[in-house]
């Protein structure tokens, strides 16, 4: 409204800035960005990212825990103090590289366990003590709102998909390749959906730690090197979970190495390269699968764009255009993380968010929770 004394408009409020952590399951590290909100509608802007590798005794540690679904509560509250000096640490490094006024800390957590069927989901990383550290309000444990709701508490970032990826003409899906696969579903005029729809770096990563001693397969190279088992392609895609209607959502602790293995252990040897190869072509399979025909571009993000292969795969198998999301002008490493951010900032606002029609949540609800520093 005018403001009749003076004849002009009010002052428009200042733009806030935020900043979004993400660790996911691949277990690569730490991936951190400064948003801002850019004044139109509920959009931000990425201003800064950092990230930063795990140290190897903590990545060791998660990957432990979340393989054998075993913690012993010292060494679970060890690994948590220093992954959350690691956050703290990373987080005072873009606070002093920024002249903005940081309002909230959008923290995810790192997942140990995500159990969808139990309604319960499990995210360490000491909120309170970030908060304390850096001085700035922190929102955390986003899935175990939505889950209190009935949803599956997983994937949020289709709320953020939305906003920065739907187009007026065309219909999009946005693909984040983490060590799980999730996708969402702009189509104009209709409501966001999204879900988890399988693995991607997850098993890729695993099978190349086990089959050549190397964290990852750089640039999809050694899976190049070989082909598609199309016996074992066919043999993986019968489990049960890629069949389940969603909303639903998995993780680590369902497609292990354990599992593969099961699979592998019911067939002749096949060669470690066509098993890299089988396994790439499965998360495109699984992409394929998901997608409606009217789809028309495909938007890849997450660490998997690094994998040649694999994004190959895709291309090949696809009928969208695929492109990353660097042609939205959001990086594909940090898609995920400038969503946390923008999802603390919606939790600084007590804002409800609709996640029904994403994660089967009963109502629309506030996502996370926010611990404020001491004053001082």
């Amino acid at each position: 409204m005018l403001n009749w004394l003076f004849k002009t408009p009010p002052p428009a409020s200042t733009p806030r800035t935020a900043i979004g952590l993400m660790s996911g399951t691949s277990l690569d590290g730490l991936d951190a960005c400064v948003v801002k909100e850019t004044g139109h509608g509920n959009r931000v802007e990425v201003v800064s990212t950092l990230s930063t590798a795990f140290p190897p005794g903590v990545r060791d540690g998660f990957k432990r825990m979340i393989e054998t679904g075993h913690a012993n509560i010292h060494e679970l509250l060890t690994l948590e103090h220093q992954y959350t000096e690691v956050v703290a640490q990373q987080c005072q490094q873009l606070i002093n590289a920024t002249d903005e006024s940081i309002s909230v800390i959008g923290f995810h957590g790192q997942t140990l366990w995500h159990a969808p069927d139990l309604g319960s989901t499990l995210q360490i990383g000491f909120a309170e003590y970030l908060a304390e550290t850096t001085g700035i309000p922190v929102a955390h444990q986003f899935r175990r709102s939505d889950m209190a709701r009935g949803g599956q508490g997983a994937p949020l970032a289709p709320l953020f998909h939305q906003l920065h990826f739907e187009r007026e003409t065309e219909n999009v899906a946005v693909l984040n390749l983490g060590g799980i696969a999730n996708i969402s579903l702009l189509v104009p005029g209709q409501p966001v959906s999204g879900w988890d729809i399988g693995p991607a770096n997850t098993l890729s990563d695993g099978w190349h730690q086990r089959s050549q001693n190397q964290a990852f397969d750089r640039n999809g190279a050694y899976a190049a090197s070989g082909s598609v088992h199309q016996n074992l392609l066919d043999q993986l895609l019968k489990d049960p979970y890629f069949a389940q209607r969603p909303p639903k959502s998995t993780g680590r602790e369902y497609f292990s190495q354990s599992w593969l293995q099961q699979t592998l252990g019911q067939l002749a040897p096949i060669s470690a390269a066509d098993v890299q190869a089988t396994l790439n072509q499965l998360t495109a399979t699984l992409v394929h699968q998901a997608l409606p025909e009217e789809v028309d571009i495909l938007v890849v993000c997450g660490g998997g764009v690094h994998n040649t292969h694999l994004m190959d795969a895709l291309d090949d198998t696809v009928d969208p255009l695929v492109v990353t999301s660097d042609a939205f002008a959001i990086d594909p490493d940090f898609v995920e993380a400038a969503c946390f951010g923008w999802l603390g900032l919606q939790c600084v606002d007590s804002q409800p968010l609709a996640t029904t029609l994403i994660t089967g949540s009963a109502v629309p609800g506030v996502l996370g929770s926010i611990i404020h520093p001491t004053k001082g």
